[in-house]
This record gives structure tokens, C-alpha cells and sequence, in this order.
């Protein structure tokens, strides 16, 4: 991140309690069958490709919210890097919902997820796993060679999310910084291509 970038907290920010609102009522819908509701106002901060101030998130939920709005904007690719995957953030209705607009909007589009406990993974996230065995050319996931503190998720090479283990939720992110997100992808395409497909994920033709 540049360094003369300012830097945001969202603890008090009224319009991100606004947006993790929505988003919660966004997934209880799901549950529940019901209509979801309708965002009046998006959050101009918060346009991938557009938005680019940099801020910390400092809870899980915040964490979860702007996963979903980086994923829900995606239209090319997304690059998801971890330790394993929760089911919270990656299993849930919206953010499936997420990919399965992205494949069906663009048949050029790339998913590309890198985790290093791949039996957790799976038993934290059956319907992305499930995605990739229908749309492998697509939905690409490879086991690291070893556990990193570190994890994040890209969005269109543009916008992004990153977290450093040990510092609780908190991560920083920024909706519109191509230059950081094409260092975090740097990092993981290293990582990428020295990955093995472990025996037990061959049937995702890794």
C-alpha cells in the first residue's frame, strides 16, 4: 500500500453498519425463502474499481461483508488464498450465489482458490468444491505446500482484502489499488505453481 495512502477504520462508520446490515438480512433471507431486500444507496466507498481508499476492518463480520461485496462486483476473476476455508465466509448462499453469477455472466472467468488444509477446506466448504468438480476449467483449487500467516482475497485484480494471522480480524482493504492487488496475485501465482494436486482432490482435475 502507498504509504501516503490514508487509511479508514470502520468501527464507527455508519455507512458499513449500514452495509453489514443489509447483508446479514441478505443472508437470513436465503435461509428463510423470503424476499431479500433491496439496497436503496450502495456505498460509494465501496465500487470495485472505483473506490480506492484504503481501511481496516476489525471484526469478523465486517471481514465477511466486504468479502461478499468484493466477490459480488467481480466480473473477470478472484483469487482466494488461506489457511483453510470457513465455512462462514466462503460457504455461505451469497457468496455461491457470488460465483455462480460470475461463471454464468462471463464464460471467460477465473477462480483460482489456494489453501494449504485441504480436508478442512472441503469439509468447511462443500458447494465451492462442488462448483469446482462442475466448472474445473474454472474453478481451480490447489493445496500450498505449507501453512502461511497470511491470507486474502482479490477481486478483478483491482480490489482486495488481506489479513495478517495473529492480528485478530483485522485486515486491510481497498476496493481500486491494482498495484496491491497485482502484488498479493504475484505472490500467490508463486505459491500456485509450485503446488501439487494432493491424491484425495483428483477428482477436481486440478
Amino acid at each position: 500500500m502507498d504509504s501516503g495512502s490514508p487509511l479508514r477504520y470502520v468501527r464507527n462508520d455508519e455507512l458499513i453498519r449500514a452495509s453489514l446490515i443489509f447483508a446479514k438480512l441478505k443472508r437470513r433471507s436465503s435461509k428463510t425463502g423470503c424476499k431479500p431486500p433491496t439496497l436503496v444507496s450502495m456505498d460509494s466507498e465501496h465500487i470495485l474499481g472505483e473506490s480506492d481508499i484504503a481501511f481496516q476492518v476489525t471484526d469478523f463480520e465486517a471481514c465477511q461483508s466486504v468479502i461478499d461485496e468484493l466477490v459480488q462486483q467481480a466480473n473477470t476473476s478472484l483469487h482466494i488464498f488461506a489457511q483453510d476455508l470457513s465455512g462462514d465466509l466462503f460457504n455461505s448462499s451469497v457468496f455461491i450465489d457470488s460465483l455462480r453469477r460470475l461463471l454464468a455472466n462471463n464464460s471467460h472467468s477465473l477462480i483460482k482458490v489456494l489453501v494449504h488444509d485441504i480436508d478442512r477446506a472441503r469439509r468447511n466448504t462443500p458447494q465451492l468444491f462442488q462448483l469446482a468438480r462442475r466448472a474445473p476449467s474454472h474453478v481451480q483449487i490447489r493445496q500450498s505446500d505449507r501453512a502461511y500467516h497470511h491470507a486474502f482475497v482479490v477481486a478483478d485484480a483491482t480490489g482486495y482484502l488481506d489479513h495478517r494471522m495473529g492480528t485478530g480480524h483485522e485486515a486491510e482493504t481497498n476496493f481500486n489499488h491494482p498495484a496491491q492487488a497485482a502484488s498479493l496475485i504475484s505472490f500467490f501465482d508463486d505459491i500456485w505453481n509450485q503446488s501439487l494436486v494432493p491424491a484425495d482432490a483428483q477428482g477436481l482435475n486440478l
